[in-house]
């Protein structure tokens, strides 16, 4: 037979064999215990293709997205220790100061991320030889350990009478902040399997103590309060994450004083001074520990909130809000944005935008809880 036409035949058979797995979940096997999974599958320009999502929850991998104005945003996927960067579509990837190729772009749907099932199969146990390897149409793949936290608190900030800021067009803070926090919820529950708490999860005023004894009662692992921020300068914008400290500069104490004025506003006259009492506290020595996670928790939350919106990195401060008191736990306050700029404002009452912030922050704690673990396992 001539080698044309069994170069033919052998495409033929190739391209059938392919068609046959189009579609089809892939099967894993998490080793050594070999518990058998599925990664699902869907078909995407006659290829087949995992969601990112569905790759974070059962590989516990984290993700990092670099938006650009050119829509060839820059993905980077952390798994088993290792940093891969891909282009969205581009078949393209970096991976340890090398360039591979996965054959098949990567995808962008929507808001949606996919990685082509060929990167699962072939590239993987090419970086991976010892821990990864594809055996009888079964990837053979290392079993996810959740070795640390997994209760989290969420807080979105104010609520009922305590509308917190409201901007020039009438967007008031209480909204977004419970807004995100629904979703962050969601993420969290279904892409990092952690069970998630939340001080309210409707239009209800809660006392600022309340939300640290609920989460020390519940034996929250983290504390994560949400908040948009407010200037009497219309043109202060950008984004900026606390952690509790009694010092702090003259930019974070009138943050702090904007948080903390609530308590007389609505909790009564005398109920500042049992806030203050509590600042023994902070002289804890457990405290200052916990002072340190935070430190870490916020840095990787503030990063991936400026990379994920492409906002103005106003940085990482430290400043004594009343509702971080008393939080054994690593904690962290989130400013999202100025409601008091007309620009942030209309941002900020975007459902989209709200989706995306929300993404940015779980990936922050994502890679915190990743980090976090490890120190927890080795302690």
């Amino acid at each position: 037979m001539p080698n044309r036409f069994k170069a033919i035949l052998l495409g033929m058979i190739l391209l059938s064999c392919w068609a046959s797995f189009l579609g089809a979940d892939i099967n894993l096997l998490y080793m050594p215990a070999k518990i058998p999974k599925k990664l699902p599958t869907q078909t995407l320009e006659n290829r087949s293709y995992v969601a990112l999502e569905k790759m974070n929850t059962l590989l516990q991998s984290m993700i990092r997205v670099e938006y650009s104005e050119y829509n060839d945003h820059r993905i980077n996927i952390w798994y088993n220790g290792q940093q891969f960067t891909f282009i969205t579509n581009s078949p393209y990837y970096s991976f340890a100061e090398g360039v591979f190729n996965m054959q098949y772009s990567f995808l962008q749907v929507g808001a949606e991320y996919y990685l082509p099932e060929t990167f699962f199969l072939q590239n993987l146990p090419l970086h991976f030889p010892k821990d990864i390897y594809l055996k009888d149409k079964v990837l053979h793949i290392p079993r996810p350990v959740d070795k640390g936290v997994v209760r989290i608190v969420l807080d979105p900030g104010h609520g009922g009478k305590d509308p917190g800021a409201v901007g020039k067009n009438g967007t008031r803070e209480k909204d977004i902040n419970l807004s995100v926090g629904l979703m962050l919820k969601s993420m969290l529950e279904k892409e990092l399997g952690v069970e998630v708490l939340m001080t309210r999860s409707d239009d209800r005023f809660i006392p600022l103590s309340g939300r640290t004894k609920f989460a020390m009662d519940k034996k929250a692992d983290l504390f994560v309060s949400l908040h948009t921020n407010a200037s009497k300068n219309r043109s202060a914008k950008g984004l900026e994450t606390y952690y509790l400290s009694t010092s702090s500069t003259s930019d974070s104490r009138a943050v702090e004083a904007l948080e903390n004025d609530v308590v007389e506003l609505y909790e009564g006259a005398g109920a500042k001074k049992k806030y203050d009492a509590l600042d023994f506290i902070l002289s804890d020595l457990s405290q200052t520990t916990y002072q340190e996670y935070s430190n870490e928790l916020a840095t990787l939350v503030q990063r991936n909130m400026v990379s994920g919106v492409q906002g103005q990195d106003r940085g990482v401060k430290q400043a004594s809000f009343y509702v971080l008191r008393g939080a054994f736990m690593p904690a962290i306050l989130i400013e999202m944005g100025f409601i008091s700029n007309l620009n942030e404002e209309a941002a900020l009452a975007n459902k989209q935008y709200q989706e995306r912030m929300s993404r940015t922050i779980f990936e922050g704690i994502k890679r915190f809880k990743y980090s976090y673990d490890r120190v927890l396992k080795t302690n």
